[in-house]
């Protein structure tokens, strides 16, 4: 779980200055990643189809969400089902906010039932910008003074390509002023869709214009409206000769699609909705978009993983051929805790000077692409005319998006790997002088001239990665690298990759020749792919590395840099690997040096682990808890389920009796008979990672309620002596928060709240509202009263498991009207589920 948690700095305008990061490199390299709080409003899961099995019922599957919200959040927010977004997910809402961890609990707790492709939390989006000072000259971020104004050059690449009227780029963001002068006649309209867009906020409310989703992407009300001034960086009105008006746009000649995904805030369903819309792969309102969108602009982000409803997406977008720009974030932290801009396969925009050097907010990191200008930068403003300044990633990647926008409007088919390879190849080195290193800033500057040079039909034949940086398991089976090529397609090409070992060696740790070559035809631009088996070794061997390096291109090719990909290897096995049975609770303790500790396991080497085994059997049920058991210092466990080749079944950080620091695997159905293990280590390799735990391993019963009475208090799926003695305790008047001293409950119960535990009970203890002569169902013996005497120890008797005679014998009240065992068997039987025999 990444604990920098999700989104969003609040829209901020403004004229405030706006200082430059530090000059030194380590000034980057040394910030923390620091991430707001981050507001989630739902969930959105993806129910998967399986051969041969009947679907969920809708009741069914909205019950099931509903089911874990309520769990975790002890009833105080509930969720109901809101609508389908346009790949098959279902999106359901709560009924109040809730935080990105309590939300990454719940989606972690639906994604392990069965039946689930994915579950994620529908995430509060916010713009990612902070406040300018209109002190630089204006629209520095097109032009180029070397050592002057480091901007992206497009007054060069202007003479090259302004962009085409046949080209649409997407923009989601807070919508567009469409009557400005700056955009009149650059949004691409259709009759469905005669505003040029689409509406996706679905909630009024966040919406700020008086209705949800619509086919008007207007702006909010705003003097320096976010979209607007997006939207105008990209493609406003350009004059290249006269006088002209306002502000000039990247790809002029091109025309704009907004899909409004938020307003100062919005969701992760409205955003992907529109993501999916734009790519021309789900349909509004029936409509497909009739100009699917080949880039699309993503100022918009906050902290967190990716998770798989953005990853699925993106992967779908590049499919059909569509590239995401992303601003990488406004936290001076790692991009690797900003989403999207995190995912794989987009282009993570970070923010530079007019100077060159990256922005004192802009985010940083290996996941990078590049960097383009973010500070001070002048677009359109206003309602119907104007301009305003604004800085942020969300100003830099607007930058990029135009950049693409004239490269795919110079090669229409140009592909996505292509697309970023050009951006790479074209990039600008970094200022010596400056605070950037491709390290923390990505290839370099934008430089859209340089970029489109790359791709010219005369230009040398380029070849590079469409790969970066690998980390895989051992046990992953291989690893694919993808290469790409640029420029003149007319010449075969061919590229010989050296395989250079490190701590890992060819032949020991991977499979691969010392030596490949990959080939080109001539006319052939499609990426080739290299797959490289990895050998999974038996017992600990660590974290080991390799890379495969592009030696040298042929046919008068040249190398984008960098040439080397690296991969690294992580371990699996623990040389130390304690065994448990089902049923068993066992101790331990991270963060003493004493305990013998994996530096494999599934969470690296950087982790303490400590690795269990035990044995089940196909088809079984299992519940697995871990839970911190000191106040001080504070243990915040993580949980894994492996099967017998160590690949990871389940995991979890978070969910356990309502309480965040408690891990919980539930109801997990074993795939196979044999061998499986649990990894337990902690949630950070550095934080709260100290302290003593609890590890229960149960298998969970098959108990089903009765028509009136239901026995299985806990709800582990069992009538056992835990809730015999719950039963008891609250017919004698224990209150709630006593009901639960000294018991453990099982690890497969599911009500493991005191006050919803007294709740189920208390239920049954008087006779439903109507028909009045109705049964009490805990009224065993039928005398018209509860009592503890009588039938509280009779259902104990029975949790215990006595039966026959000795379960009533001195344990019916005088009178009662089912004193007798065959009475009492055929109540317990056909009313409160159980199958007693005679």
């Amino acid at each position: 779980m990444v604990r920098a948690l999700l989104i969003v700095a609040a829209m901020l305008g403004g004229t405030g200055a706006m200082a430059e990061a530090p000059t030194p490199t380590a000034g980057v390299a040394l910030r923390a990643a620091v991430a707001p709080n981050t507001e989630v409003s739902g969930l959105i899961v993806k129910f998967a189809a399986q051969k041969g099995v009947a679907p969920m019922a809708a009741e069914a599957r909205s019950a099931l969400v509903a089911r874990s919200v309520a769990r975790l959040r002890s009833g105080s927010t509930r969720s109901q089902f809101a609508r389908n977004l346009g790949n098959g997910a279902e999106l359901h809402r709560f009924d109040s906010t809730v935080s990105i961890k309590e939300a990454q609990a719940m989606a972690a707790l639906i994604a392990k039932q069965p039946g689930i492709e994915y579950a994620a939390p529908n995430r509060v989006m916010r713009n990612q910008f902070v406040p300018s000072d209109p002190d630089y000259a204006a629209q520095w971020g097109f032009q180029y003074v070397p050592g002057v104004t480091e901007g992206a050059n497009f007054e060069a690449a202007w003479d090259v390509v302004r962009g085409s009227p046949d080209q649409t780029i997407g923009i989601i963001d807070s919508g567009i002023t469409k009557a400005h002068e700056a955009f009149a006649g650059r949004l691409r309209s259709h009759a469905a869709f005669p505003n040029g867009g689409y509406d996706f906020v679905a909630s009024a409310a966040i919406a700020d214009d008086g209705d949800g989703r619509d086919n008007d992407p207007e702006q909010a009300p705003s003097s320096c409206g976010h979209g607007t001034h997006v939207a105008g960086t990209i493609a406003a009105n350009t004059a290249f000769s006269g006088t002209g008006e306002g502000v000039a746009g990247g790809a002029p000649l091109s025309l704009m699609q907004m899909a409004r995904g938020l307003n100062f805030t919005g969701d992760d369903a409205d955003i992907i909705d529109a993501m999916l819309w734009l790519s021309g792969l789900s349909a509004v309102n029936g409509q497909f978009n009739p100009s699917p969108v080949r880039v699309i602009n993503m100022s918009l982000g906050g902290g967190g993983a990716c998770g798989s409803a953005y990853q699925a997406t993106i992967d779908a977008m590049r499919a059909v051929g569509t590239l995401a720009v992303i601003a990488a974030g406004n936290d001076s932290g790692n991009v690797s805790g900003s989403a999207p801009a995190n995912c794989r396969g987009v282009v993570a925009v970070a923010a530079s000077t007019q100077g060159g050097n990256l922005a004192s907010f802009s985010n940083f990191g290996a996941g990078v692409t590049l960097t383009a200008p973010g500070a001070n930068i002048l677009s359109v403003g206003g309602v119907t005319n104007g301009a305003c300044y604004k800085s942020g990633t969300s100003m830099a990647a607007p930058h990029v998006t135009a950049a693409v926008a004239l490269l795919q409007a110079r090669i229409p088919s140009l592909s996505v790997s292509q697309t970023i390879l050009a951006l790479r190849a074209g990039a600008r080195a970094f200022l010596p002088s400056g605070n950037c290193t491709t390290s923390a800033c990505g290839a370099g500057l934008l430089d859209a001239y340089q970029s489109l040079q790359t791709i010219d039909p005369s230009a040398a034949p380029r070849v590079g990665w469409a790969t970066g940086a690998v980390t895989l398991r051992e046990n992953d089976g291989s690893v694919t690298l993808n290469l790409t090529r640029i420029g003149a397609s007319s010449s075969s090409v061919s590229a010989t990759i050296n395989f250079v070992n490190g701590t890992a060696v060819s032949g020991t740790d991977f499979v691969a020749p010392v030596t490949t070559t990959v080939h080109w035809a001539a006319g052939d631009v499609s990426d080739q792919t290299i797959s490289i088996p990895i050998v999974a070794r038996s017992g600990e061997q660590g974290t080991r590395q390799f890379s495969a390096q592009i030696a040298s291109v042929t046919g008068g090719g040249t190398t984008v840099e960098p040439a080397i990909v690296p991969i690294t290897i992580t371990e699996v096995d623990c040389n130390t690997v304690i065994p448990m049975a089902i049923g068993d609770t066992v101790t331990g303790t991270l963060g003493t040096p004493l305990t013998p500790y994996c530096r494999g396991g599934v969470r690296g080497p950087a982790f303490d682990t400590v690795r269990y085994r035990f044995t089940g059997v196909a088809g079984q049920r299992v519940s697995i808890a871990l839970n911190s058991t000191q106040a001080s210092p504070v243990l915040d466990p993580y949980l894994y389920l492996l099967d017998a080749d160590k690949k990871i079944l389940a995991e979890n950080d978070d969910i356990s009796g309502g309480v965040l620091r408690n891990s919980l695997i539930q109801n997990f159905v074993l795939p196979s008979s044999g061998t499986f293990f649990i990894d337990v280590s902690a949630w950070s390799s550095t934080q709260e990672n100290v302290g003593p735990y609890a590890l229960q391993l149960s298998t969970c019963g098959t108990y089903v309620a009765g028509l009136t009475c239901n026995l299985d208090i806990d709800s582990n799926d069992a009538f056992d002596g835990t809730d015999g003695l719950l039963i008891v305790r609250r017919i004698t008047g224990v209150e709630s928060t006593s009901l639960k001293t000294g018991l453990m409950l099982d690890a497969c119960a599911e009500r493991t709240i005191a006050e919803d535990i007294g709740s189920v009970i208390d239920a049954q203890l008087v006779a439903p509202v109507a028909p009045p002569t109705a049964p009490i169902p805990f009224d065993i013996d039928n005398d018209g009263k509860v009592l503890a005497t009588t039938d509280g120890l009779i259902l104990l008797r029975a949790s215990l498991g006595i039966r026959g005679d000795a379960l009533v014998a001195g344990a019916t009240a005088a009178g009662a009207l089912r004193s007798t065992w065959p009475l009492v068997r055929t109540y317990l039987n056909t009313s409160c589920g159980m199958n007693l025999l005679p």
